[in-house]
């Protein structure tokens, strides 16, 4: 019998520096990972998904030091955020997806050239 599996791995960059709010708080960024194809006309399309990294524990001091631009790479666990919030007089159903990292690594930083 195989077990559940709730897995991800992305590699990307890095949106803006890396945040905490207090020292016990968990280290949270957000990465792009983009998407190329080229259509059947031959045009290059390109798409990019933006992802909340949530960070616990022992790597959230390595996960400090990430900075805007910086890539790497993750590897985590997908967990749903359902809530509802009035708009007006409206009751709106949101669905949120972040991802609790279990491994993280700078695969490069952002170097003087990209800017």
């Amino acid at each position: 019998m195989i077990n559940d599996l709730n897995r991800v791995t992305l590699m990307g960059h890095i949106g803006s520096d890396a945040k905490q709010t207090n020292p016990n708080a968990p280290v949270t960024f957000s990465i792009a990972t983009t998407s190329r194809w080229k259509t059947d006309a031959g045009s290059v399309q390109s798409r990019t998904d933006w992802h909340t990294i949530v960070v616990f524990g022992n790597l959230r001091k390595y996960a400090l030091t990430f900075k805007k631009g910086d890539r790497v790479y993750v590897e985590a666990q997908a967990r749903n955020n359902n809530y509802e919030k009035k708009i007006g007089t409206e009751t709106v159903k949101f669905r949120e997806v972040e991802y609790l990292a279990s491994q993280i690594e700078r695969v490069a930083a952002k170097s003087e050239d990209d800017e």
